[in-house]
């Protein structure tokens, strides 16, 4: 299992912040998070969206949902783990907006930090673990 998630998504000016929440909340149903106003390289206003999940009704079904997707697909989540066993992956919001789970490598995305239940805290045993739920 996971011990919580932490998101953060950017919305820009020239995005519908309602539909970039609905985008999260087909990921994380429930999502509910705090809002920060930045500026942009020209000057352009972005809202930043960030929270964290620990609730354990939410966490499982972001699981349930999680496994469905990658099942078969550990190598795309290998190199996605860092030292501590946390697990970055990065979801495209126009997808989202579908309710469609895609993996992405830009940062205009729904950015997630998977903290996963490992004993010791470490990348192997992490990935291990998810190896484990994937098969």
């Amino acid at each position: 299992m996971i011990h919580n998630i932490s998101y953060r998504l950017m919305v820009y000016g020239t995005e519908d912040e309602e539909k970039v929440l609905e985008a999260l909340r087909n990921i994380i149903p429930g999502a509910a998070p705090e809002r920060e106003m930045a500026e942009g390289y020209h000057g352009n206003p972005i809202t930043v969206l960030r929270g964290r999940v620990d609730h354990r009704r939410a966490l499982r079904e972001f699981m349930e949902r999680f496994i469905e997707v990658f099942r078969g697909r550990m190598d795309e989540l290998e190199d996605r783990f860092d030292e501590n066993g946390n697990l970055f992956i990065r979801l495209d919001k126009q997808e989202a907006l579908e309710g469609i789970w895609k993996p992405v490598r830009h940062g205009d995305a729904i950015h997630l930090k998977i903290k996963v239940e490992a004993y010791p805290a470490r990348r192997d045993v992490a990935a291990e673990n998810i190896r484990k739920m994937l098969q």
